[in-house]
This record gives structure tokens, sequence and C-alpha cells, in this order.
């Protein structure tokens, strides 16, 4: 792979003016703007009723894998409103944006997680869009400019603590310049985000038979994508990589699967011994992947060059060694987003009582000196604490899946473009959508129960070797923890 073309990899950009430096980009006109596409990045168009369909990035029916991606925009485009096509994406899986032209307006949408992410403004009037705000760059004079909401980021304690640092979706580092999020809709003359999902009441349903619908989808998803990708999973020795493995029990003779050892994993380390033990039992194509290589500086130059918020001294070094590994023509399956089922902020299964924002900034403390992250915060509450628009949904929950899931693992992949697209089964909103009607008792701590339940069912030898098995370490850090939450210094037991 040439270092040229790793520059923006997999990204896009849709400006009113043209920009030279994407020549060698996939380039069409959409409306009076010009659409260019990293060639990398898979482009499906339409048109029909004088209206015209682009989707940017994969999308899959887990019911129906035949199905092409033209077929399946063709069926959005059709659809009479915003609220049918938020129907059509329910059940449907991938990493995507979608927009529909008519007459020059805009109209988006993301996958159930907003993992390929899309930030737009209005400049002089003019309606831009990009995968991030260095390619809006390229095509505006003095809008992407490091003024103080970037220095309050990049200065703060937080930062400078935090290895995988990240803001919550919705905004950006720069002012006017804003970001898509899960379970939205945008219409670019009004820059106006307007919340299409949840649209049905919660009602907690039957365990057995929601634990049925949970693990027969996770299946098909796995099944469908192997036939309509190259896949490789990676394993850990953690939960979602653990339930995803069991879900691809049919595929596994067409996957790859396989371990990063970064950061101080060594040869006894849980995330390297327990997948490799398990991979022998299982028979697995499998395989450790040494991310501990030193970075070439062409690849450093283009990790930072594609990204104002790229991560090179942790992802970016993870991902030379992914780049040095891994097949170029495979999809990396991960099991990010499960998380949003785990009652992830508040893992004993007991939802605290939200009442404030000020509640959603002690899951981050050190948050509360950058004063945009504040600000975005109350937004977004004042927004989904409304029953009308949360229907009852865990407040946690959505911010997890919204806020937490669509930044920080939306940015991670962005980064990772440079090496590899990603297949993420739980992006999802139906699937997602059946875990968080089932009593949280059976999807939090100690247990899991809906994760073993599911692994016992669909291929029970994954739980041949131990799922994220305490150490002393552990058991003392967890300790101390409860201690600090019961002295009232901790708020949520994270």
């Amino acid at each position: 792979m040439s270092v040229n073309n790793l520059k923006f990899r997999r990204q896009f950009l849709l400006s009113p003016t043209s920009s030279p430096e994407l020549n060698d980009w996939n380039h069409d006109t959409l409306g009076n703007h010009h659409l260019y596409v990293h060639p990398d990045c898979l482009l499906t168009q339409t048109s029909s009723n004088g209206k015209k369909g682009i989707l940017l990035g994969h999308i899959l029916d887990p019911r129906h894998p035949e199905l092409p991606n033209i077929d399946m925009l063709t069926t959005l485009l059709d659809q009479e409103n915003e609220e049918g096509i938020a129907k059509v994406l329910y059940g449907l899986v991938g990493r995507f944006v979608l927009i529909i032209e008519d007459n020059n307006s805009f109209t988006f949408f993301n996958d159930a997680c907003g993992l390929k992410s899309l930030f737009y403004t209005k400049h002089k009037q003019q309606f831009y869009a990009a995968s991030q705000p260095l390619l809006l760059q390229l095509v505006t004079e003095d809008l992407i400019v490091k003024e103080d909401r970037y220095h309050s980021y990049f200065n703060s304690d937080y930062v400078k603590g935090s290895k995988e640092n990240w803001f919550p979706s919705g905004t950006s580092l720069y002012p006017g310049v804003y970001h898509m999020v899960a379970n939205h809709y945008l219409k670019s003359e009004t820059l106006t985000q307007t919340r299409y999902w949840p649209v049905k009441q919660l009602h907690i349903e039957h365990y057995e038979e929601s634990k049925a619908k949970f693990a027969e989808l996770l299946k098909l998803t796995l099944d469908a994508g192997s036939k309509k990708y190259n896949l490789g999973l990676g394993l850990t020795s953690g939960f979602d990589s653990r339930i995803l493995l069991s879900a691809s029990k049919n595929a596994k003779k067409n996957m790859l699967f396989y371990t990063l050892q970064y950061r101080d994993l060594d040869a006894a380390s849980d995330d390297i011994k327990i997948p490799s033990s398990l991979s022998n039992k299982l028979d697995l194509n499998y395989k450790v992947m040494d991310c501990r290589l030193p970075i070439s500086e062409d690849f450093k130059a283009a990790y930072l060059g594609n990204s104002d918020m790229a991560h090179i001294d942790d992802w970016g070094y993870i991902a030379y060694g992914i780049s040095q590994n891994f097949p170029e023509d495979t999809m990396s399956v991960k099991g990010s987003c499960s998380e949003t089922g785990r009652c992830f902020f508040y893992k004993n299964g007991s939802h605290p009582n939200i009442k404030s924002s000020e509640d959603i900034m002690n899951i981050n403390p050190k948050w509360k000196g950058i004063p945009f992250i504040r600000e975005r915060i109350s937004d977004w509450y004042d927004e989904v604490k409304q029953a009308a628009n949360n229907k009852g949904y865990n407040i946690l929950d959505l911010f997890h899946w919204e806020v937490s899931t669509g930044s920080w693992q939306t940015q991670s992949q962005l980064e990772w473009d440079i090496v590899h697209d990603t297949f993420t089964p739980f992006n999802n909103r139906e699937l997602l959508d059946i875990m968080l009607r089932i009593d949280t008792k059976y999807r939090s701590k100690p247990k899991y129960t809906l994760y073993r339940d599911t692994m016992k069912k669909l291929w029970p030898e994954v739980l041949l070797e131990p799922i994220n098995p305490e150490t002393t370490k552990t058991k003392v850090k967890y300790k101390f923890k409860s201690i600090l939450a019961k002295l009232g210094f901790e708020k949520y037991n994270r």
C-alpha cells in the first residue's frame, strides 16, 4: 500500500467549491456541490423521483445478505419521509453515511451508533460536510483554527492523563463546526438534527424470548457478514469478543482470528494467553499480531495528517502494527457498541437517579474544566431527559450509545481507516433495542447472564477458557472503588 494512498483514507468531502488536492479521489456532483470520496471508501449511488441517493460505506441486511447495496439504497430513497427511512434502517447493520439530495438540499442519516463520522458547518452561507474537520480546512478559509476551544481541550488534565481521550458527540474543537449524533437525521438547510429514535415506549420483555431473538440475530449477522466480506475477528479475554466468537461458529472457516499485542501485553497476559489457548482448542485460523513495532516516519506523518484528534502515541502505534500484519482485503470485526447493552455506566444494573447534566459530568470529573464539553453535555441532557424523547430508556444507556460510543469509538474507527475498514455486528439498532428491553439483572455484573446464556446456546465450547478472570490486582482495584463509592467519592460504580 502506497503511503500516498493513506492520506484521508476511506474519508469523504461534500463542498460547494472544488478541491484540487483531492483530484485523484472519486468525484461527482451532488446538486450544486462537489462530492469527493476516497477510492477505498465504498460508494453507492442512484436516483429516483428527482432525488439522488448516496451511500458512503458498507451496509448489510442480516436476514438478506444477498441484497446488493444498490437495492438497499433504492429502497431507502423510495421512502416518502424520514420516518420511513428510519424504519428501513432499524434492522440494518453497517458503517455508513446516507445522503439524500433534493434540489441542492441534503438530508443525512448514519449507521446505528454513528461509527461513520460526519462533521458539518455553514461557512459564508454555504453548506459543507466531511468525515472530519481537516477535510473542511481544504475548502474553507479561517474556519478550522486552533483557538480557545481547541487549547482548552488539549491543555486539560483530562487529555494529559488519558491515552484514549474523547469529547462528547455532537460538537467539535472549532466553533460553528458540528458532529452528527446517532439516532438523529440532519437537514442541511437549517443545520438541524432531529431525533428519530426511540419511537416506542420501553417495556421490559420476557427474558427467554428476548434471549432467543438476540442470539439468532447475532448469529445471522456473523453468518451474513462472512458471506459478503472477508472478516477478521479480534479476540481478547473479554465478553464482547467472546460472544462474537460464539456467533461465528458456522462462519469460522471463512474467517481470520487474531489478537493485537500492544502496550505492556506479553505472553503471560490474559488478553494474549486466553485467546491463544482457546483458538487452539477450537481449531481457529489464528495469529497474534505484534503492535509494538517502531513506527515509520511516513506512516506517522500520514496518521497525524488524517485527523485533528489523532491519538498517535497509542492508537497510532497499534495501527502501524496492524498495517504490518493485517491482510489488505480483510475487514476487522469489533465488539464495540456491545457495552451499551451491558450497563456500562452502572455495571451493577441499578440505574442511578439522574437529576441534572452535572450528574452526567460526574462520569468524567476532569471534563469539568473544559467549557465546550459542559455546554454539549447540558444540551444533550436537556433533549434526552424529556419523556417524549427517551421513551423510558435509561439515560445512561442512551449516553453510552449516542455520546460515548458515538464519539470515542467513532474516532477510533476513523483513525484506523488508515489500515482497515471495520465491521461491528452490534452496530444494529434492532439488536441493541432487543438488549435494552431485557431486565438489567440479566445484562449486568457480575454474571452478564445474557451473554453467557447466548454463548451456551450458540457455541458452548467458547467457555472452555475463562472470561476476564480476576487477578489479585483487579480484586484490589474493585475493592478500592467500592469503598470510594460507599464514601461518596465516586458517584457511579464504573
